[in-house]
C-alpha cells in the first residue's frame, strides 16, 4: 500500500511540476491577446459588440441649421466596437476592430457620427499598417500610436504614443497617477492635443468677420484626453474628453466656436469596464502566476513524500526475539 501511495505522490507532483510552466510560459501568452468579440453576461455587450456609452455637457454649440449657438446642452456619446474575426488572424497577433461613434443632444439629433477600423497587435495594441485601417473611409496617415480602443497587457507608467481619429495621428499621451475605479486599480494617463488644423469649412462671411458673402474658414480641434486603464489587462475602465472647434480668421483668431464640450463615461460605463477588467486581471495572475507557483510548490512536496514512501521498509524481527519465544514455549 505504502509502495502505491508513493507512486500516485510521484506522478502527481511530475505533472504539477510540468504544469507550472505550462501555465506560464504556455498557456499564458495565448490567452494575453485582445479579445475578438465581448461577453454578453456583461451590460456593455450585445451581440459580440461592446457598447461604450458616454454623457457630458457642451457649454458652446453651433447649430449649423439656423447659424446660431446653444449653451449648456446635454449630450450622450455612443461608441461601438465590434472585432473583425475573419482580419483578426496572421503575423504579430494581428487583431482588426472596427467601431462607429455618435454624439447626440438628449431629444436624438446627431451632433456628430465616425467610424474608424484600426488593426493592431493584440497583445501590446501597436498599430499595424494593414487590413485597410481608415477614419471614416480615409486611409490611416500615421500607424506609430497605440490602438486607441484599448491599451496593451502590462501598461508601465510612462508615455506612450496613442492615435487620435480627428488630426489622423499619433501623440504622446503621459502617465499621471495611480487611482483606484470601483475598487480596480487603474494608471491615469492624459493627452493634450493643442489647436490643430484639420481643414476649411465653409461658411458666411459675418460668422468669422468677414463682409464676404461666405469664406473658407481654417477650422481647428484641441482635446484634453483622459483614460484611466486597468494595468493588467490594458482596458480602458474609464475615458474622458475635453473638445473644443473653433473657426478662425484669416488672422488666425478664433471668432466662432463650433462645439466646446466634455464627455465621460457613464457611472454604469464604469463599472462594467471595472468589472470586466477585474475579472479579466484576476484570470490571468490565475495562469501566470498562481498556478505556476503553486504547482512548483506543491509538485516538489510530493515528489519528495512519494520517494519518502518508497525508501521506507518495514523493519525486520530481531533475530534473538525469535530465539526467546521459542525458549519460552519450551519451558
Amino acid at each position: 500500500m505504502r509502495r502505491i501511495v508513493g507512486l500516485v505522490a510521484i506522478g502527481v507532483g511530475v505533472f504539477l511540476l510540468a504544469l507550472a510552466p505550462l501555465a506560464k510560459f504556455y498557456v499564458a501568452p495565448r490567452v494575453q491577446v485582445a479579445p475578438v468579440g465581448c461577453s454578453d453576461t456583461s451590460v456593455i455587450c450585445k451581440d459580440r459588440v461592446n457598447i461604450s456609452p458616454s454623457a457630458g455637457i457642451a457649454t458652446t454649440l453651433f447649430d449649423p441649421a439656423t447659424l446660431t449657438s446653444n449653451s449648456n446642452v446635454a449630450l450622450v456619446g455612443v461608441e461601438r466596437v465590434r472585432a473583425d474575426v475573419t482580419a483578426s488572424k496572421g503575423p504579430d497577433n494581428r487583431t482588426v476592430y472596427d467601431e462607429s461613434q455618435t454624439v447626440s443632444k438628449t431629444d436624438g439629433t446627431l451632433v456628430v457620427a465616425d467610424t474608424e477600423r484600426i488593426p493592431f497587435n493584440g497583445k501590446t495594441s501597436q498599430m499595424i499598417s494593414c487590413c485597410g485601417g481608415n477614419v471614416d473611409g480615409k486611409a490611416i496617415a500615421d500607424y506609430s500610436g497605440i490602438n486607441p480602443l484599448k491599451f496593451g497587457f502590462d501598461v508601465q507608467k510612462k508615455t506612450y504614443l496613442y492615435f487620435d481619429r480627428t488630426i489622423n495621428k499619433a501623440t504622446a499621451m503621459d502617465f499621471k497617477d495611480v487611482e483606484t475605479l470601483d475598487g480596480v486599480q487603474v494608471y491615469k494617463f492624459i493627452q493634450t492635443i493643442p489647436p490643430t488644423r484639420i481643414g476649411t469649412l465653409e461658411v458666411p462671411g459675418n460668422l468669422v468677420g468677414s463682409v464676404a458673402a461666405s469664406v473658407d474658414a481654417p477650422e481647428f480641434y484641441g482635446n484634453i484626453r483622459t483614460v484611466w486603464v486597468e494595468p493588467v489587462t490594458g482596458v480602458i475602465v474609464k475615458g474622458s474628453e475635453q473638445q473644443k472647434q473653433t473657426l478662425r480668421d484669416v488672422d488666425g483668431n478664433d471668432k466662432l466656436t463650433l462645439i466646446e464640450a466634455t464627455l465621460t463615461f457613464t457611472d454604469a460605463n464604469v463599472k462594467a469596464s471595472a468589472d470586466a477588467a477585474s475579472s479579466a486581471a484576476s484570470q490571468l495572475g490565475l495562469i501566470k502566476t498562481t498556478i505556476p507557483i503553486v504547482g512548483l510548490v506543491l509538485g516538489i512536496i510530493l515528489l519528495v513524500l512519494g520517494f519518502i514512501a518508497l525508501g521506507r521498509r518495514r523493519d525486520p524481527v530481531p533475530a534473538h526475539a525469535h530465539a526467546g519465544d521459542s525458549a519460552s514455549s519450551d519451558l
